[in-house]
């Protein structure tokens, strides 16, 4: 089998015999029901191959199709003339970087259909030339947009660039209700919403399918998918693993399944990660390999959400999952809209968020760690998480405590914030351990009281209560006084009670007292 990584157009897919997850009917379905639509998913997600694909069909490529539910679904496969822009492939962090690569598409389309002088803004050249197109070939356009908001979310933090991006995309984006009686089908994919952009408003009527329960399958690969296609890799998988299927469907499921985006959507694996272990056999943080969003960082340190939150359950409503870009503020919204966060359940008119499998829950310690951590180096940090590891795998708890206060006297608390150092120091205790690859729980609950830190190796039981500007014989005491330590399970694991201190005023861990049980 033909594993189609890193392509990500359908033509090519096709032609060169790799798998290809038939979404087809989808699409049909898109295109029959109605023009203008939106779809956000996290990156990597197959964004770029669905539009492709809606590419090669409006072209009518029909031999493309043939085998795929659409083949008989379809029955005229008339040819559009088709404009698909795609921002994915820059960054846009610069001044007139973004009219750049606009230019050149321009610049494309009226090569084609011809130009006109006095239209000298990007608003009027993509109105004009779209106008031109329908004329010249008496059919009306398509327009497919992918990673529409990439030239927004590259500019986070430089406002300066980020308006002037903004100002663009205004100008492109607002030629869709000037232009309509000239557009048979408008798609625009994307990470974030953003709600200042004004695509959204009554006026352009972009149809929001994000969260929608019959497209929530559009991108990704389902479990009923996972096995119609790939049942005989699994084989070959188990085989060299020396398992049995059952095994790798398990592991292949908590390691990459769990996205849901919407209130009945069924399973979605992260197709990107799942892909790659299928070909490689192997079992690695792929996703995560590709690189991460910088603004996710950038957000997170200006605000007070806790990290450990999200192995619990964040309720959000959907309205606030739906926006991003409003002062760049609603942080659960662009943790979720780039896939960090997923839909766990439905409760009480809200959504209930969490994150969806262990690669991401794994991964998002290793990518936030070096954005709140200052060594010289990536490779300095990357051996001081590795040192912090290794201390742990030999509970040796004081060298792993002062582990711990070397990589937070590197921190940069930006501000005086109390609450935001506050809300920093309990995000880097949680995230420090969680790179060490033991799961975490903070705020453990037990019957009359609550652990502040929680977690077990092989071979210990840890209990970490944490004082701020107070001693750690204080936080230790607490321990002893709520007799934290008679309320747990520890399987025969020794049991180690630390006490902690934190000052506010040398931002850092100060004192610790270990005692062992």
């Amino acid at each position: 089998m033909k594993f189609p990584i890193g392509i990500q157009t359908f033509e090519e897919i096709i032609e060169g015999g790799y798998v290809y997850v038939d979404k087809t009917d989808l699409v049909y379905k898109l295109v029959d029901e109605g023009k203008y639509y939106f779809l956000s998913r996290p990156r990597r997600f197959g964004k770029s191959l669905l539009t492709t694909t809606l590419e090669s069909y409006f072209l009518g490529k029909k031999d493309l199709f043939k085998g795929l539910a659409i083949d008989s679904l379809e029955t005229e496969w008339i040819e559009y003339p088709v404009f698909r822009l795609d921002f994915s492939g820059n960054r846009y962090i610069k001044e007139n970087e973004l009219d750049s690569v606009v230019n050149l598409f321009l610049e494309k389309c009226e090569s084609k259909f011809g130009a006109n002088t006095n239209e000298v803004t990007f608003g009027s050249r993509f109105q004009g030339v779209i106008q031109r197109a329908y004329e010249k070939t008496g059919k009306k356009v398509v327009i497919l947009i992918d990673e529409y908001d990439k030239p927004l979310t590259d500019t986070i933090g430089n406002t300066d660039v980020q308006d002037e991006n903004r100002s663009v995309l205004q100008s492109l984006y607002g030629v869709f209700k000037n232009s309509d009686q000239y557009i048979k089908f408008t798609f625009l994919t994307g990470v974030t919403r953003y709600g200042k952009l004004g695509i959204f408003s009554a006026a352009n009527n972009l149809q929001d399918i994000s969260n929608n329960d019959m497209y929530s399958s559009i991108c990704g690969i389902s479990e009923n998918e996972l096995h119609k296609y790939f049942d005989e890799e699994i084989q070959v998988f188990a085989d060299k693993k020396k398992t049995n299927k059952n095994d790798i469907y398990a592991i292949l499921k908590n390691k990459y399944d769990g996205y849901h985006f919407s209130e009945e959507s069924e399973d979605i694996y992260n197709p990107f990660s799942l892909l790659n272990a299928l070909n490689d056999k192997q079992l690695r943080n792929y996703w995560f390999a590709t690189g991460t969003p910088t603004y996710l960082a950038k957000i997170l340190s200006k605000s007070d959400i806790n990290i450990p939150d999200f192995e619990n359950e964040l309720m959000a409503t959907e309205e606030m999952l739906a926006t991003f870009g409003n002062g760049e503020s609603n942080v659960i919204a662009a943790f979720y809209q780039s896939g960090y966060l997923t839909i766990k359940d439905f409760r009480d008119g809200c959504y209930l968020l969490g994150f969806p499998n262990e690669e991401v829950s794994e991964g998002l310690t290793r990518i936030l760690i070096p954005n709140y951590v200052m060594s010289s180096t990536s490779d300095k940090k990357d051996l001081d998480l590795v040192k912090l590891r290794q201390l742990l795998m030999k509970d040796d708890v004081d060298a792993f405590m002062s582990q711990i206060q070397l990589i937070m006297s590197q921190i940069p608390f930006e501000n005086n914030n109390l609450k935001l150092i506050e809300a920093n120091f309990r995000n880097m205790l949680y995230l420090m351990i969680r790179a060490t690859g033991h799961k975490v729980t903070v705020e453990h609950p037990v019957l009359g009281g609550r652990i502040d830190v929680f977690f077990e190796t092989n071979n210990c039981v840890y209990i970490i209560e944490c004082k701020r500007d107070s001693s750690a014989q204080e936080a230790l005491a607490q321990i002893d006084e709520k007799r934290y330590a008679k309320k747990i399970s520890s399987h025969d694991k020794k049991i180690v009670k630390i006490g902690a201190n934190f000052s506010t005023k040398e931002k850092n861990l100060t004192e610790w007292i270990v005692e062992n049980l």
